[in-house]
Order: C-alpha cells, then structure tokens, then sequence
C-alpha cells in the first residue's frame, strides 16, 4: 500500500510537468509587449471624431509620434486627445503600473480573449482599476473598461492590423466615457477638447470618440530632442 502511494504521488508529478500551464496576468501582458518588441518608434495620421454632450466638435487631425518608452506627443494645431491611454496605446505602460490577475476566457467580437483585471500599483497613477480583454492567439489589446472611480467610467475598443514587421497595431479606435456627477474633477481632462468647454455652467457628463490611424511609419529612428521640444512648448520642463 505504501509502495502505491508514492507510485501514485509520482505518477502526479510527471503529469503536473506534462500539463500546459495556465499562464499569469503578468505573463499575458508581457507577451503583448513582446508582439510589439520590434517597433522602437512610430509615426502615424490620425483623424478623430469626437461627439459630447451638448457640445459640436469639428473632426480633428494631427501627426502622432511615438517613441519607447513612453514618448507621444501630436502635431497639429490646438489638437488634444482623450483618452491619452486608448490613443497612444502602450502595453509596456500596463504592466509596469499595474497587478494584473486572470478572470478567465471571454467572447469578444467571436473571438476568444483572456480578461484580465488590472490594479494600479501606484496611488498616483490615474487609473486605478480596469479590465482588460487580450486576443492570446496574436497578444494584442481588443479591448479595456475602466472600474467606475471619481465618477468617470471610459470603455475603448480596437481593431487591430498587420502592420511592417509583421507587428499589430490599431486602425481604429473607439472610445465612449461618462461622468456620474458634474462636480468631477475629472471633467478637466475633457476641457482640452474646447475652450468653449470652461465656458458652459453645465459640462458635458458623456461622449464618445472615433480615432481612425493611417499611413503608419515604423521605425524611422525619431529622435528624443523632438519630445522634449514639445515638452518645453507645453511648459513641462
């Protein structure tokens, strides 16, 4: 009878070894960084189309430029982007400022994607709790929902293709937010849109975006003097 229990003990541990292991929230979003691994930087045109409450906005169009680690800034006129986080999407920004644990398998536009739930590491980081649907079969971000917090909730979604290298990025993005009280203080972040915005006794609680990416250029060797140029101009010195 002992001899059978340890027959059966190691009989667990061979098959323990054999079984693919289920991989970690941490382990998901470093595979989605990995996929974009081969891009250091990026230039890109992006038209957005924003809808508010009570409020017209023109179609806006600018020049994105991207550089790792962390580096966005746009070129255009009086062009400002909300949310910074969908627009300018980073997966290395994910994992270095948030616990991610795996909820398990979800259905997304028919497709089977890992959930993940994010929690900031950090009081300071703006968002402090989101989900996160991840296609585990090309590791690209399909989609991430903020956990109502100040009163703001942002949904954004993407469709993403094949781009230079064999790397996906977005072609589309599609974002809607809301305000569950006026008072928000989140409600600054909107006022980039418009000066009009600070002018309105009630601002707008809601409102969705389009973002339409074009003529990606990957890889051109962005130089950092023209980030901290921007920097300077936006007074962040």
């Amino acid at each position: 009878m002992f001899k059978t229990k340890i027959s059966h003990a190691v009989i667990c541990a061979v098959a323990a070894l054999w079984l693919p292991q289920q991989p970690t929230g941490d382990d998901i979003l470093r595979r989605v960084e990995e996929q974009l691994a081969p891009v250091n930087d990026y230039t890109v045109d992006v038209q957005a189309d924003v809808n508010m409450e009570r409020l017209r906005i023109p179609k806006m169009k600018a020049t994105m430029y991207f550089k790792k680690p962390d580096k966005v800034h746009f070129e255009a006129a009086g062009f400002a982007m909300l949310p910074r986080e969908g627009v300018a999407l980073n997966p290395a920004w994910f994992r270095q400022n948030f616990d991610a644990t795996v909820v398990g398998r979800d259905t997304l536009n028919g497709l089977t994607v890992q959930k993940l739930q994010l929690a900031a590491k950090d009081r300071m980081v703006r968002l402090r709790q989101l989900f996160l649907w991840v296609n585990t079969e090309r590791w690209t971000v399909e989609k991430f929902e903020t956990i109502p917090y100040q009163g703001r909730s942002l949904t954004v979604t993407f469709h993403q293709a094949r781009h230079e290298g064999g790397v996906f990025l977005p072609d589309t993005m599609n974002a809607t937010f809301g305000f569950a009280s006026e008072e928000s203080d989140s409600l600054s972040a909107v006022y980039q849109y418009a000066p009009q915005m600070n002018e309105m006794q009630r601002p707008p609680r809601s409102g969705s975006m389009t973002v339409v990416y074009s003529n990606y250029r990957i890889n051109t060797g962005l130089s950092d003097e023209m980030f901290e140029k921007k920097e300077k101009e936006d007074g962040k010195e």
